[in-house]
């Protein structure tokens, strides 16, 4: 993310694109939260690791990991498994 651009408290200005999201899909949770790093690919920022909780899984193996990012203007999103680390993967 550029620093150097000043957006002030307009938050909706952060939000970018999550290009690697694998789309809403049917779940269930069948654990407890786990903390985890995700792959996330930004619209403009690019590739980066990031922290977050994976709460749900989908019936077709995608894992849906909360995000704690202004540039995410949902509470999570869905992605691929290969996406998704955590120690013991």
């Amino acid at each position: 993310m550029n620093d150097s651009e000043d957006y002030g408290t307009a938050t909706w200005r952060y939000w970018q694109k999550v290009c690697n999201d694998a789309g809403a899909r049917g779940s269930y949770q069948d654990r407890s939260p786990m903390l985890v790093r995700a792959r996330i690919e930004w619209e403009r920022d690019g590739e980066e690791w990031v922290d977050g909780t994976a709460t749900r899984l989908g019936f077709d193996g995608a894992i849906f990991v909360e995000l704690k990012d202004r540039r995410c203007q949902a509470i999570g999103v869905w992605l691929p498994p290969a996406d998704v680390w955590w120690p013991g993967k």
